[in-house]
């Protein structure tokens, strides 16, 4: 039997959580110094220190570990941010939109290396697309609930649409201020940033 045949299992003692753990790891160090197509299986479990076994017994092959690496390491829903948007009561247009900042720059949080690798993969590969527009479209989501707790101190009015323009906005400069190095310091982007958005919400 083929190795992409194999049945992957769910782990659920602690060995096994530490071994799929290890696997991920190794995977996305791997993939953040070579790159997704110069990396292969058998490269990755030795680097987990695992067998080659072990890792079919996780993954059925290097692109299903890709996935759950992007998945996995960040994307934590908005409304958990202590002080943000859908919190508006006696806070700042201001404040309340450095906060999704805050929280927008959490969620891209993992290596740049590992970051320019998922936005060229995006480009390529049909899986890492949708799993972009699924996760792009959770986060509109959020965003568009927040600015419905508020929508009497704004100025738009198509809060679908809003909601986009932020997110788009916001994923171009967080990925220019961590993937490409630009003139300017990520802190001086996102005050820009900030202002830009308050302007373009609220009254």
């Amino acid at each position: 039997m083929e190795p992409d045949q194999h049945k992957t299992r769910k782990p659920v003692q602690k060995r096994g959580i530490e071994t799929k753990g290890k696997i991920m790891d190794a995977a996305m160090r791997l993939f953040s110094e070579k790159g997704f197509h110069s990396t292969n299986t058998k490269e990755i479990a030795r680097a987990a220190g695992v067998a080659t076994g072990s890792f079919y017994a996780y993954f059925k092959d290097k692109k299903s570990v890709f996935l759950a690496i992007y998945q996995g390491i960040s994307h934590k829903p908005l409304g958990d941010l202590e002080g943000g948007m859908a919190d508006p009561d006696g806070r700042s247009d201001t404040d309340m939109v450095a906060a999704l900042l805050r929280a927008l720059v959490d969620e891209h949080g993992f290596s740049p290396d590992f970051q320019r690798e998922v936005a060229a993969m995006r480009y390529s590969d049909p899986d890492v697309e949708a799993l972009h527009n699924a996760i792009h479209e959770g986060l509109r989501k959020e965003i568009t609930g927040m600015l419905e707790q508020q929508k009497e101190r704004l100025r738009v009015k198509d809060l679908d649409a809003a909601a986009v323009v932020i997110l788009c906005a916001c994923e171009e400069v967080i990925h220019t201020s961590r993937i490409i190095t630009p003139r300017i310091d990520r802190d001086r982007l996102l005050a820009n940033l900030a202002d830009m958005i308050v302007r373009f919400l609220y009254k």
